[in-house]
Formats: structure tokens, sequence, C-alpha cells
């Protein structure tokens, strides 16, 4: 070395003396890179020839021992090697598993090369540049037992001294030096050395995850990485790219990013991160799936981006998203803000071909209690918007919260509802092929509904709608309440407004019996129900204001139980309305003309009856719904009825008497009064669609004769006690008279006017 800096201060100074001879420049430099390559070669040659890489392998097994508890085997030589860098080759190295799992190592490599630091060399201090391990396998099994192959990787196993045969001392300790990864001890030959990493590189690895427990089996089959270097508060590039499966289903996966390990190891820093992966499984496939992250630094925002797409069965979806990423210096708290999620959606899972579907608010999520929040939440499907804020926390038992709020839904938009009505119309079949559609029908199905989700899940929340339109019915400041509880679901309040009324409802589902159980409590005030029915049925047969009180139960929800298990009662209370399409006085009149031989003169009416109340009270029971209190009152008539209709077969079976008020006011007016105080029994029958009204003449008839022979039996009867007063009259006024006049009484004048005033009297 002496000889070299003499060589270069000599140079110099002849180089100052002769600075116009290009020829000795030339030479000067020849003879530098001449002194550099015998250097260089000088060196390889000392450190082949002083330096046995092998003596270190004790070390490093001994290291692993005490970190570990386990051992490590490395069954070939170390050699050095020296291209493309300095460094040395390790053989067949295995890091074993304690007995009893299925491989007897969990970590093994065929080769791994190290590139090394040269001068350090020469103060026993063992830098290493990059560790490359070829045909890496890493093996985790969980038996069934639950004892894993990691567990005890803290060290507090090796309680056992290192072998004397190793012959190494006491005193190695583990040290941080400018922040790298190091162990501090002596060699065989008593040599004390310091060793660090800076740099891992994986080739064709392969992991193995199996869990006996669960039955599951993740297979990594193609595991590429690249660390450029591992110093603790330095930045460093890592990529990777994989491949590997799980049961049916099969991914990929690449990324990179710059990391930075804190110099206590106890913090990391991210910065330029790229996630790409796919995914392919029967039916699914994600095509690309990529995640982009400008940084990630505890206590600061990250702005991240996303994007996906992809299939799933009948559902096809391209999503885009961004949003602002913190995760708190604890690192029990993450914070989402400017949450912008936006997809495109087609396939026939959906209620539409396509749909532009969004999510944005805030959001955070508590480690410690699981507890996931949404904030300034905005839900939005094509039209449809909800906003509000909801939470979710993670348990045996999920617990969901949410308050959400609309300006308006429209279900019929999704459901198809009026269009599917009209398509349903127009394709029904003629009357010739409708007289054999029953004979087609299937019977009902006695299958109930899996509702074990409702035992799945704790929820509660509320939904307030401004205007909502179901079946065409529309309803304006929807309030609900829902609540979802060991297999409960409770509906506790569905308040709103609806055609001029107010309709307010409570219900219970009860699933944890055998067969689910239900209740519903109803009440419908000031209703119109004449647009209602137009709206809902298309039926403008009943007009009014209507009161409608509903209390109901039922066991069982299968199509086959929920119409012949309904138990309870709904009562009815309409005022001031019409039925349209029956003219009950026309009919009154058409009876009272037929009895006579004759027809009815007038044609031209409305085929409507006014009414001023109309009530029922049905009980159901078995499939049905039977009243024997129908009412109804106006000026003109009243009618009285019962019967019931059947909700499994749809059929009505009802018996009305009905009879003209005796008055001149009224619908008909002074063309009804003929038929005052007639009572005229009329059935109702067929379907609910086809109803058919007709009079029961058999009754009228029955009914008339019965009352033309009470009426003769009245008459005599009146009669007769017609006489016996008169007659008892007559005897009274005699009396009287012959207390009155004495003698004279007999006398043929004074009897003669007396007869004249009792026939004035009884006349």
């Amino acid at each position: 070395m002496t000889f070299l800096l003499a060589f270069f201060v000599s140079s110099a100074i002849q180089s100052d003396t002769q600075a116009q001879a290009s020829e000795d420049i030339m030479k000067k430099i020849l003879y530098i890179l001449l002194a550099i390559v015998l250097v260089i070669v000088v060196g390889i040659g000392v450190l082949v020839t002083l330096v046995d890489p092998n003596q270190f392998k004790p070390l490093i097994a001994e290291q692993v021992k005490k970190a570990t508890g386990r051992d490590l085997v490395i069954e070939g030589d170390i050699g050095w090697r020296f291209f493309p860098s300095i460094g040395f080759s390790i053989g067949r190295t295995e890091f074993r598993n304690p007995a009893g799992f299925a491989e007897s190592n969990l970590v093994q490599f065929n080769d791994a090369g190290v590139s090394v630091s040269v001068l350090p060399l020469l103060s026993n201090r063992l830098e290493i540049g990059q560790v490359t391990l070829k045909d890496a396998r890493v093996f985790i099994q969980t038996r069934k037992d639950g004892v894993s192959n990691l567990d005890g990787l803290t060290g507090e196993a090796a309680a056992e001294p290192p072998s004397p045969a190793q012959n190494l001392p006491q005193n190695e300790t583990a040290s941080s030096e400018q922040g790298e990864v190091v162990a501090e001890g002596e060699t065989a030959t008593g040599e004390k050395w310091v060793i660090s990493l800076a740099g891992i590189a994986l080739e064709n690895a392969s992991v193995t995850i199996r869990d006996d427990q669960a039955g599951t089996v993740t297979a990594l089959d193609a595991l590429n990485l690249n660390l450029s270097q591992f110093a603790p508060g330095e930045w460093a590039d890592l990529r990777f790219d994989l491949a590997g499966q799980n049961g049916g289903m099969r991914f990929t996966a690449k990324g990179q990013t710059g990391l930075r390990i804190a110099e206590t190891l106890d913090d990391a820093a991210l910065r330029e991160t790229e996630l790409t992966a796919g995914l392919t499984q029967a039916g699914t496939q994600l095509d690309n799936v990529t995640i982009k992250l400008d940084q990630f630094v505890l206590g600061d925002w990250g702005n991240l981006s996303l994007s996906a797409k992809g299939e799933i069965p009948d559902l096809a979806f391209d999503a885009q998203g961004q949003l602002r990423l913190k995760v708190n210096q604890a690192k029990n708290q993450i914070s989402v803000e400017e949450l912008d999620l936006a997809t495109d959606l087609k396939g026939a899972a959906l209620p539409r071909p396509e749909m532009k579907v969004s999510v944005a608010g805030d959001a955070s999520y508590d480690l410690q209690t699981s507890l996931a929040k949404l904030s300034q939440l905005t839900l939005k499907a094509d039209e449809l918007a909800l906003n509000g804020d909801a939470s979710y926390q993670l348990a045996t038992v999920p617990v969901i919260r949410f308050n959400l709020q609309s300006d308006e839904i429209n279900v019929d938009r999704w459901t198809g509802g009026e269009d599917a009505a009209k398509q349903e119309t127009a394709t029904e079949p003629a009357n010739d092929e409708k007289a054999s559609a029953p004979a087609a029908q299937s019977a009902p199905s006695d299958v109930e509904p899996d509702l074990s989700v409702l035992k799945q899940f704790d929820v509660a929340g509320t939904v307030k709608v401004g205007r909502f339109i179901a079946a065409n019915a529309k309803l304006s400041q929807v309030d609900l309440a829902i609540a979802i509880k060991n297999g409960v679901f409770s509906l506790n309040k569905f308040a709103a407004n609806l055609y001029d009324g107010s309709i307010m409802a409570k219900a219970k589902l009860d699933a944890t019996g055998k067969l689910p159980v239900y209740q519903v409590s109803q009440s419908i005030k000031g209703v119109q129900v004449q647009p209602l029915l137009v709206d809902v049925a298309e039926n403008d047969m009943l007009a009014g204001t209507g009161n409608i009180d509903v209390e109901i139960a039922g066991r069982g929800l299968a199509e086959s139980r929920l119409k012949k298990n309904l138990d309870g009662m709904v009562a009815i209370n309409f005022a001031d309305g019409a039925v349209n399409g029956i003219n009950i006085p026309k009919v009154i009149r058409e009876a009272k003309a037929k009895l006579k031989g004759k027809s009815d003169t007038l044609n031209d009416e409305a085929k409507k009856t006014d009414f001023s109340a109309l009530t029922a009270t049905f009980m159901l029971k078995d499939g049905k719904a039977s009243t024997n209190n129908m009412y109804l009152a106006s000026p003109l008539l009243r009618v009285d009825g019962k019967g019931n209709t059947n909700f499994i077969e749809q059929t009505l079976a009802f018996q009305i008497d009905t009879a003209v008020v005796a008055t001149s006011k009224g619908q008909g007016g002074k063309s009804v009064d003929e038929v005052a105080d007639i009572t005229v029994p009329l059935d109702i029958k067929g379907t609910w669609s086809a109803p058919d009204y007709a009079i029961n003449f058999k009754e009228l008839v029955k009914r008339n004769s019965e009352l033309d022979k009470r009426a003769k039996e009245l008459e005599a009867k009146a009669k007769k006690e017609a006489d016996r007063l008169e007659e008892k009259a007559n005897k009274e006024v005699q009396r009287g008279l012959d207390k009155l006049l004495g003698d004279k009484a007999d006398d043929d004048k004074v009897k003669d006017a007396a007869d004249k005033l009792l026939k004035g009297l009884f006349n």
C-alpha cells in the first residue's frame, strides 16, 4: 500500500512538470488500473486463504436454536463465489418442525446465495448484502388439536444450552448497529464477528398452509420476492409475484412498494405501493384488481385508489374508487375519508339489465372493539339514493346498526311492478284456455322459507322516506324501525301518510321454533279508498273514507300454511261513500216489478249504491274470512249481511238483506217510495276477480208469503181484539148510562141516542 501511495505522489509531481506530455498521462492511467487489479487479486487470494465460511455454520445454527428452539440443519458446505459479486453459497438447508406434523421441515431450500461486503470482513464484520433462496418451501400446519408448527417460535422453548461439542462461549448477545439486524458472537476459533442482513430474494418459492381443524389447504406454488435492501431507517424496494390455489379457486398477485423499517424495528412506512391481483373459480372471474397507495405512514393520511373488473354468476362489474386512509400511531384505529366508489353492473341477477351503483362517505374501524362506523354515508343505485350512518361490529353474532333517509323509493321501478302487471294482463289466455287453467295449477308448496339468517345477525335501525311507491300504492313521510335478534324479526314501527289518511303498523316474526310464528297489528285511518283501489288493483268498486283495524297471527310461511293458518280479526268502517257496479234500489224495484209481473221503467241510473256508513268485522280462521255483522246505512237503504270469503279458493259467499227506508229523499227519490219497507235478499257469489250479484227470489217469495200470512194473521187478530174492545166498551157505557139515567135508561129514545154516541166514538 505504501508503494502505491508513493507511486501516486511521484506521478502527481511529474504531471505538474510535464503537463503537456499526453503519452505520459496515458501511461499513468494504465499504471493506476493495473494497481487496482493487483489489489483485487491479492485481496481475493487473501480472502480464500485466510477466511473459511464454514466456520459460521455453528454460529448460525446456534443463534437460530436460541431464538426459536428449533434445529437448523445446513447439510452442504458454504463456499465462496466471486461472480457476479463477492459472496458465498449455501447448500441444502432445513429448519425443522417439532414431531407430530405432516412434514418434517417448516422451511427448507436447496440453494442459497449470499453477497458479502469484502472490506468489513477484515474487521470481523459480516455484512450480508443480499440473500437469495432458490426453490424454498414453507409448510405451515394447524392440527386438529389446535397446535401449530408456528407455536413457540419466540424462543421460549429453547431452554437447552449449546452442546459442549460446539465449544462456543455463552457471551453472545443480540445488538442493533445503525438500524441493521445483527447477531454478535465468536466463531470456533475464538474470533468475534458481527453479522448483518441487508436484503432478501426468493426465487420459485412455495408455501402450503394446512388447517386440519377447518379442513382447508392453501398453496402458493410460485412465489418470487425481491427486497433490494433491508437496512432499518432506510428505504428499500420490495417486489413480489405469486400464484396459488385454495380449493377450487386459483389466484395470482403481484406488487411493488417502497419499504422503510424503523431503526427500532417497531414501525414501518410504505410509498408508491401498487398491488394487482386476479382470481378464477367456477362461475367467478376477477380479471384485474388493482390497488395503488401513494404513502403509508402511521398518523398520516395516504391517498388510495382501486379498480376491479370481473364476473360472478349472472353479474358483471367494473368498479373504480378512491379514498384517504390513515392508521393512528397506536395502531388500533383505521380511518377513511372521502370514500368514493362507483360500479357499473350488468347481468340477470339485477332488477335491471344495467345499473350504476355508488358508495360515498367516511368510515373508521376500531381494532380493539372490532367496530366499523360509516358516517355521512350516501348509497346510490341509479336514481335511488339513501343517506345516513351505519355501524358494524364483528362478533360471534355481528351487530349492525343503521339510520337512513331517502327522498324517494320507487319499488316498482326495480321489480317491474307496473310493467309486469300490464304484461301479465296482455298475455292472459283466452276464455277457453282459462277454463282449463285450474287443472294445470300445481298444489300450494309446503316448503318453509329459510330464515336462518335471522339468527346470524343482530340488526336494529330506522329508515325514513319522503315518498314511497310499491305495487303502485303511493305513501309519503314513511317512518320505519326494524330489529333482528336471536331469530326474531320485529317491525317496531311503520308509519306513513296514505291517500289523505294514515297507516300505523307493527309486526313480529319468530323463527326460533319448528315453524315460524308471526303476528301483525295495523291501523288505517281516514284513507280515501277509491283512489287506493284504483292505483293498487285498478278497481273502483268501493269509494269513501276508510278506517281499517287489523289484528292477525299465524304459524308457518309456506304457501299451503300462510292462508290456511291465518287467524285474527279485520274490522272495517267506511263513511260517506258508494259501492260501484250495483244499484241496490234499482235491484229492489226490479224485484218488486217482477213479483207483479211488470218491469222497471228507469234504465238510465248509475250503477252505484251510495252509503253514509259501511261497517263489518271479519273473523279469520281456517283460510276463511267470515262476518255476521256487515251493515250499510244511507238515507235510502238499510243493508245487513253475513257470509264469508275463501282465501285459498278466492271465492265469495255472502247473503245481503236490503231494505228501502220509507222516505222520498236520497238516492232514487220518489221512484222508490213504492218499494219502501220491502226487504230483498241479495246473494253475492263468484270469485274475487268476477263477483256475481243475484236476487234470491226463492227467499224473497218465501219472505213475502210469510209476510202476507203474518199480515192476515195480525189483521184477524186486530179485528178480533177490536170487536172485543168495542163490546167491552159498550157494556161499560151501558152500565154508566144505567147509573146516570136510572129508569129512563130503558126508554127507546134514550137507547137510540146512546147507540149513536158509541158508534161515533169507535168509528
